[in-house]
């Protein structure tokens, strides 16, 4: 999985590359793009919080059950 400097990391190529786009078709793929990384940069940062404040599971004790059919 990769992490929000990844992401970040690849929209600030985006924007190199939006500098360099000579057609208009271009510069709108690439700036959508460096929306896109900039959105899954701060989703892939709010999960990892998330995840770091979530208590841990507790294990409980496996539960016998019976039919009752049978005594």
């Amino acid at each position: 999985m990769s992490t929000a400097a990844d992401y970040e990391a690849q929209a600030a190529e985006a924007l190199v590359q939006l500098g360099e786009a000579k057609t208009e078709a271009e510069r709108a793929r690439l700036r959508r793009a460096h929306g896109v990384y900039k959105k899954l940069a701060a989703n892939v940062s709010e999960a990892a919080a998330r995840v770091a404040a979530r208590t841990p599971p507790v294990k409980k004790p496996h539960k016998k059950t019976s039919t009752g059919l049978f005594k």
